[in-house]
């Protein structure tokens, strides 16, 4: 109770006082003298985050060392060596006045004295960069600015994380286990992100609008082949259906024929079925063949490529001719 009365009176005489710092206004001031017991209440009861939020807010409201200094002893019972060591420095830096509360002087000597005591309790980290030699280089998601790395950087003890981003290389992250006053030197390589290769463009639609169609024309060629095919067959098997025919003749008198001449008669007739087929199927190709090229839509001219043909039949040849 003596403590709490104790810390009561230095909080009023610190509040109500006028601080060359600040101006605030009496709802600033009974606001932040409010949220400065809770945190005294909160620091001696060890529950540190509270007391860290409590005595921040009553700050930001009603600027005094008094509160930075207990704000910085919150914030090294959380183990956030680095941010408590940051205040105790800026009690330092701003410095007291000789006209300013006893409490004021009592705050900055408190500073010195428990910044001497929490120096040998940080820990240090010194980032190498071999590869690339720039990037965005974090401890704990706090940028580590491009002037403090390769150097010693303050790190709270444990197992700060370092991350490391950069433009075409994969993100690097790694956690370094650091004691109180222990110093870890770690060298960052990051890897080469793999290239990805630029999707193909397609061809635009023009290159293919009326181009005929590839397996059409495969088509026509195929059974033009057939029908020259069936015609040769068919002219062959009638030249030799002929050749039978011109022996039967010598051979048989009056449409009467020998016994002996059974066998020539049947292939006979077999050479006129076989030559009719292969005749008809040869008609039936090459007519369907013309038919197919014929019919063809007509290539538009993309460019400065352009496709002529037309066919060619006459005797003893069937085909296509063209120029591209």
């Amino acid at each position: 109770m003596k403590v709490a009365a104790l810390g009561l009176g230095l909080l009023c005489a610190v509040l109500l006082s006028r601080p060359a710092w600040a101006e605030p206004n009496e709802a600033d001031r009974a606001t932040a003298r409010s949220l400065a017991l809770e945190g005294h209440a909160a620091l001696h009861r060890k529950d540190y985050e509270t007391a860290a939020d409590r005595f921040g807010r009553a700050d930001a409201l009603v600027h005094a060392p008094t509160l930075v200094v207990d704000w910085a002893r919150a914030l090294q019972g959380l183990g956030r060596f680095v941010e408590a060591h940051e205040k105790y420095e800026q009690v330092l830096r701003e410095g007291v006045t000789s006209s300013s509360p006893k409490s004021w002087t009592r705050a900055l000597d408190d500073a010195k004295k428990e910044l001497d005591a929490l120096k040998p309790r940080l820990g240090w980290v010194i980032v190498v960069l071999k590869e690339p030699t720039e990037a965005t280089v974090t401890i704990d998601d706090v940028v580590v600015p491009a002037a403090a790395l390769g150097v010693k950087r303050a790190a709270d003890p444990g197992f700060p994380e370092v991350k490391a981003t950069a433009p075409g290389y994969e993100p690097f992250k790694q956690t370094v286990t650091v004691g109180p006053g222990e110093e870890r030197t770690l060298e960052v390589t990051m890897i080469k992100a793999p290239e990805v290769a630029a999707a193909p463009v397609p061809p635009s639609d023009d290159v293919y609008r009326g181009r005929p169609s590839q397996t059409r024309r495969i088509a026509s060629y195929v059974v033009l082949g057939v029908g020259g095919a069936g015609l040769l067959a068919g002219g062959v098997t009638g030249a030799m259906m002929l050749k039978k025919r011109s022996d039967l003749r010598s051979e048989c008198i009056d449409n009467t024929c020998r016994s002996s001449s059974s066998k020539k008669i049947s292939t006979y007739h077999t050479y006129g079925t076989v030559s009719a087929a292969t005749l008809a199927v040869g008609v039936a190709g090459l007519g369907t063949g013309l038919v197919l090229l014929l019919t063809e839509p007509k290539q538009e001219a993309t460019g400065d490529a352009h496709l002529r043909w037309r066919p060619l039949i006459g005797p003893g040849l069937v085909g296509a001719e063209g120029t591209f």
